[in-house]
């Protein structure tokens, strides 16, 4: 039988039994690592050969509702026409989530039906807005003859390459994460089996976030949070720490404040609903998408600042001694430190016998020309070199000095987590926020951003960020 994190006893089901152990380690999603390459390389050729079979049907044989038989040159079957296809297909039977399912799920809720539709639809449009006439007969043979061949192909490769089961372990008390248990136990949950239940997370609430012991079994690849209690949720934060690192994905049985919060319900176990706790901004696509925007902005932006850089730098150099740029040390992305360059806004001796101080309102060390830079927020400029070469992004959290995030680290245990996001020459927290917001309110900007990040966010933050920058507002 399992047991709970630094041995909190036996774990048992809701009747009072021990837990059955579950049996070998098996690889997510499903046994075989090329499962989801497998699919969709079959998926493209039915496709393609549904498409090809509907063409050629339409050329020899004659339908009583079209007006004689398809021309080969009035619609060729050319290789653009059939990347059209593979492309709309691929992409529909992403968005019905139909490989990540066994196939006896994907059938209950009707995914390829759905992905079929889906197919024609996207072709329909994509012709349209090509200027190409696609006859609507080929689409109506099409539409079913895909639907059967997938039905055929994906039976077939549930035996060769299965989904296999994922172990699911589900952590805490009350009648939600009982009917959990009960629904993996009886295995209505397609995919999944029990690992074990902890209803105990009194040790896990007392876990370092980032402490070198792991409480969970590397055979775990599910783990649902389903605990009522208000005291188990400061567990999240050490659980998502170690998720981002892990194999295992982290999911949470909403509450109704939960959901009324815009916790997007995209699964069920059983009959309750699930919502991934996912750091959307710390994902690959995530990071390629900023990456491109970072280069096709960061690039000319660096180019049209050079003569504002100069200019400032100049006049820093005549208003107080000391140097035009400065060099501090910052903490990054995975809590690396690197060298931050900035114009430089505070007198040479502003930190003599202090050390690192957060600057305030009105601050004595700001010189006169520095406050104006820090209100226009030109002293960030040279920060564009460091966009530019990789080690920030245009949007992400304000990197912090090394002294100061080992004292928020203290005081606020999620901290570390916006470590999972290059810092950012602007953020939600700056436009959001003022210059003086505490530490814990920006953190919860910056969570805020991790987890629900979209293209669309990062587009309003930097619309946002031209207009406080413009009212003066700085960042």
């Amino acid at each position: 039988m399992g047991e709970g994190p630094c041995g909190s006893g036996p774990i048992h089901g809701p009747s009072g039994g021990a837990l059955p152990a579950a049996g070998g380690v098996l690889k997510p999603r499903g046994r075989h690592r090329g499962r989801t390459l497998v699919l969709a390389v079959g998926d493209g050729l039915v496709a393609v050969t549904a498409f090809s079979s509907a063409v050629l049907f339409r050329r020899e044989v004659r339908i009583p509702w079209a007006a004689g038989l398809l021309p080969p040159e009035k619609f060729p079957l050319d290789l653009p026409t059939l990347a059209v296809v593979l492309s709309a297909a691929l992409a529909a039977l992403a968005l019905a989530v139909t490989r990540d399912e066994a196939l006896r799920t994907v059938r209950e809720r009707g995914g390829l039906l759905v992905a079929s539709l889906l197919t024609s639809g996207l072709l329909a449009l994509s012709f349209v807005l090509a200027g190409v006439a696609m006859p609507r007969s080929v689409l109506l043979i099409f539409t079913p003859l895909l639907y059967v061949s997938l039905e055929a192909w994906r039976g077939l490769a549930e035996r060769f390459v299965p989904i296999g089961e994922r172990k699911v372990l589900v952590l805490g008390p009350g009648r939600d994460a009982e009917r959990a248990v009960a629904a993996l136990q009886a295995g209505e949950v397609v995919g999944h089996v029990l690992f074990a239940w902890w209803r105990d997370l009194s040790a896990l609430r007392h876990l370092p976030v980032d402490g070198p012991d792991e409480p969970f079994s590397p055979e775990v690849q599910d783990i649902v949070f389903a605990s009522e209690l208000p005291e188990d949720r400061t567990c999240l934060v050490s659980i998502l720490q170690r998720s981002a690192a892990s194999a295992f994905e982290l999911w949470l049985l909403p509450g109704l404040t939960d959901v009324l919060a815009s916790r997007v319900v995209t699964r069920s176990l059983g009959d309750l609903p699930l919502a991934p706790v996912l750091a959307r901004g710390a994902t690959g696509p995530a990071f390629a998408v900023r990456r491109l925007v970072d280069l096709a902005l960061g690039v000319p932006l660096t180019l049209l600042s050079l003569p504002l850089v100069a200019a400032a730098s100049l006049a820093v150099v005549l208003q107080s001694p000391g140097p035009a740029w400065i060099r501090q040390r910052r903490v990054g992305r995975g809590g690396r430190e690197f060298l931050l360059l900035k114009i430089r806004t505070m007198r040479v001796d502003a930190e003599e016998g202090k050390g690192a101080v957060l600057a305030v309102p009105e601050d004595p060390r700001i010189t006169q020309l520095g406050r104006w830079l820090r209100m226009t927020r030109l002293d960030e400029l040279p920060q564009l070199f460091h966009v530019i070469s990789g080690r920030m992004s245009l949007i992400g959290p304000r990197p912090e000095r090394p002294e100061f995030v080992s004292r928020f680290s203290e005081d606020l245990p999620a901290y570390p987590l916006r470590f999972l996001l290059k810092p950012g020459l602007t953020g939600l927290a700056q436009v959001m926020g003022a210059y003086a917001t505490k530490p814990d309110v920006k953190l919860r900007y910056d969570l805020g951003y991790l987890f629900h990040w979209t293209p669309l966010l990062d587009l309003i933050i930097l619309v946002r960020t031209v207009s406080t920058v413009l009212r003066g507002g700085g960042l």
